[in-house]
């Protein structure tokens, strides 16, 4: 994988890593900001490898043909290739304007093929959300522009007029637009999440280590290196204490080996009743299972 001085550093960074001490750490900031934009890139090019692929497989179902089968293939290939070696696409598709010229390329070949636009619309929006994961919100708004103009006149150069845009092809036009955007926007959010939640993380955990507050005391240890359990174990006990009387004679026969129907007939009670006092016992000492439940009865006996 390349370095961090390539494309990503030149981007506004998705989070921070700060040093022990609280200062920012310039060469680790890097590497952070690569490895997210690397990921970022990487799930774009997965949707558009899942797109094209399923698209693909729409197209001829519909009677696309040989055609279709191509342009599925080759579309797919290239998204996996991206996946495969996301640095290699990142120096490709990173720098200002080249997912505007992808997206200019994809109209392009629309215009040639109009069942490229009809068949693999989903694959435009796709194009426009990598956008959004790695470039300006300027470059988003232009690639989205620009996939728009290639579907709309790859209609209009292929037969499709005004009048049927607005009128019976009204819902195929909108929903293409209103996918367009809605890619457009996902990807712009879930950038925005990174940046917002991650960014004061470091933050958090330095102050943690320098021995400020936290959520709970287990973050607090857990932020120092120390393992500790999220949740300690109960006394069993206690969680046996809290068992009715009814309730801790079924467990008593339970743990000897009796089945529900042999504790029944002992206690001379219905089986249901049985099952009921055990399901009462099992959620008031938090046991999963029967054993559990026996195991919890017997550690308490030895504690």
């Amino acid at each position: 994988m390349a370095g961090p001085s390539g494309w990503c550093a030149q981007s506004p960074a998705l989070s921070s890593q700060l040093a022990a001490d609280g200062r920012t750490n310039g060469r680790v900031d890097a590497e952070a900001t690569y490895a997210l934009a690397e990921t970022a890139l990487r799930t774009g090019l997965t949707v558009v490898t899942v797109v094209a692929a399923t698209d693909c497989l729409f197209a001829l179902a519909a009677g696309g043909g040989a055609t279709a089968a191509v342009e599925g293939a080759v579309l797919t290939g290239l998204g996996t290739a991206g996946v495969i070696r996301t640095d290699i696409a990142a120096r490709v598709l990173r720098p200002s304007g080249r997912m505007v010229l992808l997206a200019l390329m994809f109209a392009g070949a629309g215009f040639v093929d109009v069942g490229l636009q009809t068949h693999f619309a989903e694959v435009a929006a796709a194009i426009v959300l990598v956008a959004a994961l790695i470039c300006a919100a300027r470059w988003v708004v232009l690639c989205g522009v620009v996939s728009a103009a290639g579907f709309l006149g790859a209609l209009a150069l292929h037969g499709s007029s005004l009048g049927w845009m607005v009128g019976d092809g009204r819902y195929v036009v909108a929903g293409q637009l209103v996918n367009l955007a809605a890619n457009a926007a996902a990807g712009l959010l879930m950038i925005a999440l990174l940046r917002r939640f991650l960014a004061d993380a470091p933050l958090l955990l330095a102050a943690v280590r320098a021995g400020g507050g936290s959520l709970t005391p287990q973050l607090a240890l857990a932020a120092s290196g120390r393992h500790v359990p999220l949740l300690p174990a109960a006394d069993p006990r206690t969680l046996i204490a809290a068992l009715t009387p009814a309730e801790r004679a079924v467990v008593e026969l339970l743990a000897t080996g009796r089945v529900p129907k042999q504790a029944a007939q002992e206690l001379s009670i219905a089986l249901p009743t049985v099952r009921s006092r055990i399901a009462a016992a099992k959620r008031k000492t938090g046991a999963r299972t029967i054993e559990h439940l026996v195991a919890l009865y017997a550690e308490s006996a030895v504690a």
